[in-house]
């Protein structure tokens, strides 16, 4: 095991993709096996220090900066230990990295559905935010794919966990050997969500800790269920002049069942002149759509048949696997260039993570493009218009435009909670969205969460001031 102690080792762990910048710690710790994990703990215990685990750092909530004590940072357990080619399934240390896990996957002519769009994200990182990706459209979320893990838990118990032996009952509890708990009363959204503890009734022990965010225990292995290889694929890309024909052509797509599809993304406007230096041809329009679907024989007809009533100004087609490749990392270049902006102006961004149930999402959708064309401050909106799901970035330069982005937000959460909707699709909450989180599930819905805590850690270590306030675990 190793130990940093010193500065300049333990600075490049208070940081992440978020914007939060008030990171402080004594000490990391850098394990490779499940006892040093638990000599950590043993030790973090007795001498009551904070304890904040580390991924490998592509979160935008703060989750694994720490405010204080120590990191156990599990890059070094990063050990494949099975892929059973058969059983359609594999068994991964924390800290493997996706990349990899897909690589070696792909020799086996095996695919793991929801690899993040972050590649370099760990699997055990995915497991406690309960992480989608690009075919989130198509497979979901990180949780439908967990099927056994082991935690480490304050108790120096080692948790292990397997899907379908421990289900709430009728009165909430759910009984395992080493825990007994009461399910929080509140329901999670029906749709995309990673908002806080997993609760519905009926549901199933593991998925307590499935989106977690490092508050109840050390999560050292997970079991994951596998696919085989993807089919042939390609992607389109469909340029819009009127903005306002957007939600009538999503509709047709989604019903129609001769497209087999795995993402469906939408691009603002503005995203896409962040996107123009590195594809120059993007022409003037109001937004556009991407789609990347399963290849069949006649899939170019039926969009030609698609299209033929809307108002495409172009069309962009990734057949061959140099487009197919090229028109990826015109979906993977928006975030970047984004997080190139705000660190070149100085300035944080304000992201809005909300998902809605699709009854409810065309209004959402209405509401973000008034909302943006009435304030002055920058903006983009992009992401999984497919899931009802969009980002709203916003980047306000001084202090009048920040309370004015702030009121926006405030209005987009009462909206989406009236509506059953998540503050977070996919972010997590982290140190950064306490606020939004009590307005998802109001005062009492917290503290059920803040009981599950203590229960769970009953020496209150680890994951300090991730979903709540750290101070509620005083009351």
């Amino acid at each position: 095991m190793i130990i940093k102690t010193k500065e300049d080792g333990i600075l490049s762990y208070l940081e992440d993709s978020s914007n939060f910048i008030i990171g402080e710690a004594q000490k990391v710790y850098l394990p490779e096996t499940e006892e040093e994990v638990l000599e950590i703990v043993r030790e973090a215990k007795s001498k009551k220090i904070p304890l904040t685990i580390s991924g490998a750092g592509t979160g935008t909530v703060g989750g694994r900066i720490p405010e204080d004590g120590a990191v156990i940072s599990l890059e070094r357990m990063n050990r494949i230990l099975s892929i059973d080619e058969k059983g359609m399934r594999s068994t991964l240390q924390s800290g493997v990295i996706i990349e990899e896990f897909l690589g070696a996957l792909k020799m086996q002519n095996l695919f793991y559905p929801p690899f993040p769009t972050e590649r370099t994200a760990c699997i055990g990182g995915n497991v406690a935010t309960n992480a989608s990706g690009e075919y989130s459209y198509r497979f979901g979320s990180t949780r439908k794919y967990v099927e056994k893990m082991k935690v480490v838990l304050s108790t120096e118990r080692i948790l292990q966990l397997e899907r379908g032996k421990y289900y709430a009952e009728k009165d909430g509890m759910i009984h395992s050997p080493h825990l007994k708990i009461k399910i929080p009363s509140y329901r999670s959204p029906e749709i995309k969500s990673t908002a806080g503890y997993f609760s519905h009734p009926g549901m199933d022990l593991i998925d307590l800790f499935i989106g977690s965010e490092g508050t109840l225990g050390v999560i050292t292995e997970v079991e994951v269920r596998l696919t085989n290889s993807l089919p042939p694929r390609f992607i389109i890309i469909i340029f819009l002049s009127k903005d306002e024909k957007i939600l009538p052509l999503l509709e047709e797509i989604e019903r129609d069942q001769r497209l087999i599809i795995f993402s469906l993304e939408y691009f603002d406007d503005n995203s896409l002149k962040f996107l123009m230096k590195d594809f120059p041809t993007i022409p003037s329009c109001d937004g556009a759509i991407y789609i990347e679907q399963e290849y069949r024989e006649n899939s170019l007809d039926v969009w030609m048949e698609l299209l033929e009533e809307y108002s495409v100004v172009d069309s962009w087609i990734g057949e061959s696997e140099r487009d197919y490749k090229r028109l990826v990392e015109f979906r993977h270049k928006l975030p970047e260039n984004i997080n190139e902006y705000f660190r070149e102006i100085k300035e944080s961004k304000i992201s809005i993570d909300i998902a809605v149930p699709q009854s409810h999402f065309g209004e959402f959708f209405n509401f973000y493009r008034r909302v943006t064309r009435d304030s002055p401050v920058e903006y983009v909106i992009f992401g999984h218009i497919g899931e009802n799901h969009l980002h709203l970035n916003f980047f306000p330069k001084n202090t009048k435009e920040k309370e004015q982005v702030n009121r926006i937000y405030t209005e987009a959460v009462t909206r989406a909670v009236q509506a059953r909707g998540t503050v977070s699709a996919e972010h997590g909450i982290g140190k950064l969205k306490h606020k939004y989180l009590e307005m998802m599930y109001g005062k009492r819905g917290i503290m059920e969460m803040v009981r599950v805590k203590k229960e769970i850690d009953p020496f209150c270590i680890f994951g300090l001031n991730n979903i709540f306030p750290k101070e509620l675990l005083n009351q």
